[in-house]
């Protein structure tokens, strides 16, 4: 229909998963160094428009969602005819002396607070008061509208990749569309469910001709829902109950070269090197609050969302996500335990296809009348059991600019769905790895603590592939790294050799 474009299933999902306490918006935060341009009212006024001059090509930002009368179908995108980008783009200051802590509490502030959806979906913080002189932007995007991966590349959109880049203020021609009538809406549905049954049949014809193609399909699906059978429940945790209306955060600072030489040294990938940390993490979380880690109802299951969206897909707004459920070593006290379990484990979950499993599980609502979407979308998502988020999103190696000054480091945000209470958002970034922690500020109130224990886990990976490595020395800043052609004995084949190495300088518990 002219002026509206129906959500997909899974981005209407994220609508209709939205609660009071639930805020399905994820974002980020990044830090530059001083603008060269001015800072105050003229950082503010360069900002608005370098966003409004890029506008065009992101026409979703000035598009809101409107809902059929009684539910009769999914939600659309309509123009807003009352846009305004100071409605978005917003100032802020941070009390001195500007540091992590008055960062976090003001992430935390903004993260507490639902998105207005009587407007377009998004925010962008403009916050000054940084110590140093420094100067943030802070990202606030509901999910319906991007994932992790659209979202990045809409960043590089808007920054630039040169200091001295020319400011941006091309003159906009955009005219909102006339929103329909909720009338035409409903008339419109109607006439899309009328040819649905002849596409369904023009589709089962094009498949009958490819009748290995189908077969491949549906017994890469079946493999998936197999592998995800064993990982329908999740144990109860101190880090999951009833999601709370305020938010916590935090976050921590690892140098990329060290992820890529652990993974030299046992193999896997850099992914599972963030799962390993993040299993050893929540060891020493669960002893710092006098639960065994050891103990069955301790072994935690980490929700991973990983990116289908192929190269010619980079910048379009929406989701193009599955889902891998992966089950925690946490029970293992020995940090290279931790990362070659994980590496096993990932392994097999990839070779049975449970990503298209849970896909599948997810879109089911794509196929559901829309009166049923919201409670089809709840349902499927509360048969994958877990107990927190864990998503990696890699970002740009070289630096980006915006009025002239560096991006010099940026910390993502997750969210959390309902009987979450902690979400962990990973991030890199010219030679840095960032791991963000949003969490319920009532259910996980220590969440520094739970960034420490996240960091004391890094440091017990990066010791054991040291050791495993023989004479490797890993640095413990970012920056220019040696060249790993002189380590030894690394890689998975050295698993038993590494373990009796690394055993006796590795410690578990608080």
């Amino acid at each position: 229909m002219p002026g509206a474009q129906k959500l997909s299933a899974l981005d209407a999902s994220f609508l209709h998963l939205e609660k009071r306490h639930t805020h399905m918006h994820i974002g980020g935060v990044a830090i530059f160094e001083p603008s060269p341009r001015g800072s105050g009212e003229a950082l503010y006024e360069g900002i608005v428009r370098s966003i409004a001059a890029r506008l065009d090509i992101i026409p979703r930002y000035r598009q809101k969602v409107a809902f059929l009368p009684l539910s009769f179908d999914v939600p659309v995108w309509i123009d807003d005819p009352e846009f305004d980008i100071r409605n978005h783009v917003l100032r802020a200051a941070l009390p001195k002396p500007g540091g992590d802590r008055e960062l976090r509490e003001y992430v935390a502030r903004v993260f507490s607070r639902q998105l207005d959806r009587r407007r377009p979906l998004w925010e962008l913080y403009v916050i000054e008061g940084l110590r140093g002189g420094r100067w943030a932007l802070l990202t606030k995007t509901h999910h319906a509208m991007v994932d992790g991966i659209s979202n990045l590349e809409l960043v590089t959109v808007l920054f630039d990749t040169e200091a001295d880049a020319p400011e941006r203020d091309d003159a906009s021609f955009w005219l909102p569309d006339q929103p329909p009538s909720a009338t035409q809406l409903l008339m419109a549905s109607m006439r899309d469910r009328l040819s649905r049954p002849g596409r369904v049949l023009s589709a089962a014809r094009a498949v009958a001709g490819k009748p290995q193609r189908l077969a491949g399909a549906i017994a890469e699906t079946a493999s998936g829902l197999a592998a995800m059978a064993g990982t329908m429940r999740a144990p109860k945790s101190i880090i999951n109950g009833r999601t709370g209306p305020t938010r916590a955060y935090a976050f921590s600072r690892f140098p990329l070269d060290d992820f890529r030489a652990i993974k030299s040294e046992f193999g896997g990938t850099i992914n599972d090197v963030v799962l390993a940390i993040v299993a050893g993490g929540l060891r020493h979380y669960l002893s710092a609050h006098g639960e065994d880690p050891g103990l069955e109802r301790n072994q935690l299951q980490a929700l991973c969302p990983v990116s289908i969206r192929d190269v010619s897909e980079r910048t379009a707004l929406g989701n193009r996500l599955a889902m891998l459920l992966v089950r925690l070593p946490v029970g293992e006290a020995h940090a290279d335990d931790r990362m070659q379990e994980v590496i096993q484990r990932v392994g097999r979950l990839k070779a049975r296809r449970q990503a298209v499993g849970a896909d599948f599980l997810l879109n089911l609502a794509g196929f559901a009348p829309a009166t049923l979407h919201a409670m089809v979308s709840r349902a499927s998502l509360s048969q994958i059991g877990f107990n927190l988020v864990v998503t990696n999103v890699p970002g740009p190696q070289f630096p980006l600019y915006c009025r002239g000054a560096q991006l010099v480091e940026a910390f993502p945000i997750a969210f959390l769905y309902e009987g979450q209470q902690v979400a962990i958002a990973i991030f890199s970034y010219l030679g840095q790895l960032n791991f963000g922690y949003l969490a319920d500020a009532h259910g996980v109130a220590d969440v520094e603590v739970f960034g420490k224990c996240m960091e004391r886990s890094f440091r017990e990976l990066r010791l054991a592939a040291r050791r495993t490595g023989g004479v490797v020395a890993l640095k413990s800043r970012p920056g220019p790294r040696a060249s790993g052609a002189a380590r030894a004995g690394g890689g998975a084949g050295g698993t038993a050799r590494s373990r009796r190495r690394s055993r006796a300088g590795t410690t578990a518990g608080p």
